[in-house]
């Protein structure tokens, strides 16, 4: 099964993971998870952007509840293939899945590390314009764009329109324009 990840982070490396999503293929399957701490020196991108999207509540995970998570997420699909637009979103991925910088004993209890492909998108040509015609068209999702599980619902619905999975949404725009002939525009 295909997943369509994307994560936040607080720093300028990237490498203080704030939230992370995947959304299966047919939508049917979510994970989305957020940092309990929150990294507390965010940049002023992630302190007025990213963290007042944030749902808390259940979502909030200690980084060994948010490892046995994702490990069960994933490791209930034989062969899951991960796709994501960024390629750090792959280097999140896996320090979660590893067990961030738990303890053996803490990071072992947590449940066999899956081994998923990873696939990285590009986000030029038409996935990048299907990201933003579908942000166009859906203003609530624009409104909380940064939050990791709208962006990987964007992703999907890129996705399944580019591959031609689903018949092309009066949304994308950009799949309307490749099929007209010259002249058409």
């Amino acid at each position: 099964m295909y997943f369509f990840l994307d994560t936040e982070w607080a720093d300028t490396l990237g490498s203080e993971l704030v939230s992370i999503a995947l959304v299966s293929e047919d939508g049917g399957h979510r994970f989305y998870a957020e940092r309990d701490p929150l990294p507390a020196t965010p940049t002023d991108f992630a302190q007025h952007v990213v963290y007042p999207l944030l749902e808390r509540g259940r979502a909030a995970m200690t980084d060994q509840a948010m490892t046995t998570g994702l490990r069960t997420f994933l490791g209930a699909d034989p062969e899951p293939v991960v796709l994501a637009d960024y390629p750090n979103d792959f280097s999140l991925l896996r320090y979660v899945l590893e067990g961030f910088e738990l303890p053996d004993e803490q990071a072992a209890a947590c449940g066999p590390i899956p081994q998923p492909v990873m696939s990285r998108m590009l986000k030029e040509g038409a996935m990048g314009m299907l990201v933003e015609d579908y942000f166009a068209a859906h203003p609530e999702a624009a409104a909380r764009r940064h939050h990791a599980l709208v962006d990987a619902e964007a992703l999907r619905q890129a996705w399944l329109a580019v591959t031609g999975h689903i018949p092309p949404p009066a949304w994308a725009r950009t799949l309307t324009l490749q099929k007209m002939q010259p002249g058409q525009r």
